[in-house]
Formats: structure tokens, sequence, C-alpha cells
């Protein structure tokens, strides 16, 4: 019986090495599989690093090539037939085409429609445009229509000689009246009672000056006017700011805020957006800023000769000589900061410059220079045909341009 006791606790005993064997070999096992597949994931994520890493450096290479591109010529890749009479003149608004005469005005898209028309006489019309929005008036005259890209707004009538206005989008007019010894700047709404002003307010020469250059927000709430005044032979300048939302209820003749400038004269004074103004003066550029009452934020004084001012409600470009360059002029871009953004030299014989989301555009009826924002030059050359308006597309690659007899949609090459 002791033998048998001692073989089953004999058995017992190798039966629990052999478990301990099997588990141990079980455990190798999983250690090795779970080592296999950390690899096996390791191998994927170092896979995809290298993958990724290589389409970044792929998109860099692109992207560097793009930028540096110079593109040496164009391609017509849409044309449409169009016809316009002799004493016509075009213009781009909001990206259809506004055409105008002594006889009538009409609004055109880029493919050739007709979407409306408008006629009129007048000697010598005066267009004043504010994003999609338009006014056309003569000078002493009497009647203004205002139009935007959609069709015709209304037509303001004046109980006085038109010597000046300004539109803004939503269709309001500042319009500047003269009766000899008194100005008159009336408020109209295009789609208001004739005759009847919304706002208005007076000027002399001995109190504030002549106005000679006046601009309205794009919401018609305010109105600048740069004023010139002469005293004791000197010439004096100043911009009156002009609230007439709840606000300006508060102010005398809701002038919220001036500025005088002595020996100098201001003949532009611009929205550039609602809560920001730019004048130019012969001797200096000031920029204001505030939704309410506009406050200087910058007044510098130029020492050359401004020879010409562009804008949009962005930018403002100003174009100087350039004597001791190797060029003939000089742009210098300003944003809605006052910071100047780019400074480009060339020599162009330039009739327009037009500011684009992708592109600066200097241009005549024949030629074109095109520079991205970091002011690299990305194309230069001739057109075959006259050009008598460019419309910038958001892409410095293509454009839509106007010719005597056609509307092109070009690529550059």
């Amino acid at each position: 019986m002791a033998e048998i006791k001692d073989f089953n606790r004999n058995r017992f005993l190798l039966k629990g090495e052999g478990n301990r064997e099997q588990k141990d070999l079980t455990d190798k096992e999983q250690k090795s599989m779970d080592h296999m597949l950390a690899r096996h994931r390791h191998v994927k994520v170092y896979t995809a690093l290298i993958i990724v890493s290589l389409l970044a450096a792929l998109v860099l290479v692109l992207y560097i090539s793009w930028k540096s591109k110079v593109y040496v010529d164009y391609e017509i890749v849409q044309q449409t037939e169009w016809t316009k009479s002799a004493d016509s003149r075009c213009m781009n608004l909001a990206g259809t085409l506004f055409t105008y005469s002594n006889d009538g005005m009409s609004c055109t898209n880029t493919k050739g429609k007709v979407i409306w028309n408008q006629t009129y006489e007048m000697q010598d019309p005066i267009i004043r445009s504010c994003k999609k929005t338009v006014a056309v008036g003569d000078y002493n005259g009497r009647n203004l229509y205002v139009s935007n890209t959609q069709g015709i707004l209304g037509t303001i009538e004046t109980t006085m000689p038109i010597r000046d206005f300004c539109v803004s989008e939503n269709g309001i007019v500042a319009v500047v009246l003269d009766d000899s010894t008194v100005t008159e700047i009336d408020l109209y709404s295009s789609t208001g009672e004739p005759g009847k002003p919304l706002a208005s307010f007076k000027t002399t020469m001995s109190q504030s000056g002549y106005p000679i250059a006046i601009d309205i927000s794009d919401d018609g709430t305010q109105v600048a006017v740069s004023y010139i005044k002469a005293d004791n032979g000197k010439v004096s300048s100043s911009i009156g700011f002009y609230n007439f939302s709840a606000v300006g209820q508060n102010y005398t003749d809701n002038l919220v805020s001036g500025y005088g400038y002595a020996d100098a004269v201001v003949p532009m004074v611009h929205f550039m957006e609602n809560d920001t103004v730019f004048a130019v003066a012969d001797n200096r550029i000031m920029f204001f800023k505030g939704r309410q009452k506009p406050e200087s934020i910058l007044d510098t004084l130029v020492s050359d000769e401004i020879q010409s001012v562009f804008y949009d409600e962005n930018h403002v470009g100003l174009v100087f000589f350039n004597p001791t360059g190797e060029t003939t002029y000089r742009l210098e871009v300003y944003d809605t900061n006052a910071k100047k953004t780019n400074e480009i030299a060339f020599s162009t014989e330039y009739t327009d410059i037009l500011f684009d989301s992708a592109a600066i555009i200097i241009r005549n009826d024949n030629e074109c220079v095109i520079y991205d924002w970091d002011s690299r030059l990305k194309f230069e050359g001739n057109f075959m045909d006259r050009m008598l308006c460019l419309l910038p597309m958001g892409n410095i690659s293509r454009y839509t341009i106007v010719t005597e007899s056609a509307i092109q949609l070009i690529e550059l090459q």
C-alpha cells in the first residue's frame, strides 16, 4: 500500500511539472506573438509616417514651384461676341460689365447677356460706385440714376445743381448741391420720395470751406467730407465726419469728429470699410478708424509727389515717380490697418491698377503686369486686342478681358 501511495504521489508530481512546462511554453508563445504584433504595428506606423512625409515634401515642392512660376503667354478659353456704341465706356461692377454713355447705361454679365439697361440724356456723365451699386449723374444736372448688378434701384431728383456725389452699397446717395453762397449736402434714398432728402446740412466758405471730396460708408450711415479754405492768402484743409445713425443725433449737424491740415489740399477721402477711412493730400496720407466716430490712426508725410491713387475695400495704392531707380514708378500698397504691405517698382505706362485677392494688376490698353501679394512678378506681356476692361476672378492665372468686340475668358500659360 505504501508503494501505491508513492506511485500516485509521483504521478501527481509529474503531472504538475507537465502543466508548468505547458504553461511556460504558452507564455513564451504569447510573448512572441505580442512582440510580432508590436513590430507589425510599428512597421505600419513608420510606413505611414514615411508616406505622409513624402506627400508633404511633394506638396511643398509643388507649392514652391507654383509660387515661383512665371507666366509668359495666355490662352483664350472662351470668347463671346458683343457690341457697344462708339462713345460708350465700361467698368467692372462686382464681376459684371457696366457700360455707360451720354445716352444711357447697361449691365452685362461675362457671358455677354444684358442684365438691364437704362436710358437718359447727359452732357458728361459722372460715375460713382460702391461694390455692386453704381450711381450716374451729370455735373450741374438734377437727376441721379442708381442701380446695382441686379437692376435699377431708382432715380433721385435734386432741388439744386449737382456738384459732386457718392453712393453706398444699399443705394443711399450723398450729394453736394451748390447755391452760390451756401453749399448743401443732402442724403437721398434711391427708393425714397423724389426730391425729399433723408438728411441735410449746409456749409459756407467762411465756416468750413468748400467741399472738394465726399464719400459715404457702405451702410449709408456715415459721410466723410474734405473741405478747402483760403484765409489771408493761405490754403488749409479739413476733414469732417458726419454720423446719421442714432449716435450722430447727439452732435450738432451730426458732425462727430474733424481734423485740420495747414498748407495742404485733400482731394480724396474714401471709406474702405464701414469703420476705416483713408484720405490723400498733396503731401501726406491719412487713415482713420472708428465705426461711430472715426479717429486718426496714421498721418504720414510723403517726400515724393503722389502721381495716382488706386483702391478697393481692402487696399489703397500710391504711385510715385522713381527717379533714382531703374524703373519709372514705385507703387506703395497699404491695408485697412494703415500698414504698408507691398512696394513694387515698375515701368509700365499704366491706366489702371487693380487689387485682387490673388494679385496686384498693373495695366494699360495693350499690356499688363501682374504680381502676387509677395511682390513676385507673375506675368508681363501684351494682348492681341485693345483691352477696354479687365475683370479679375480671384485666380492669379484666370481673367475676363473686354475688348471692342468680345468678352474673353483667358488663362495665363
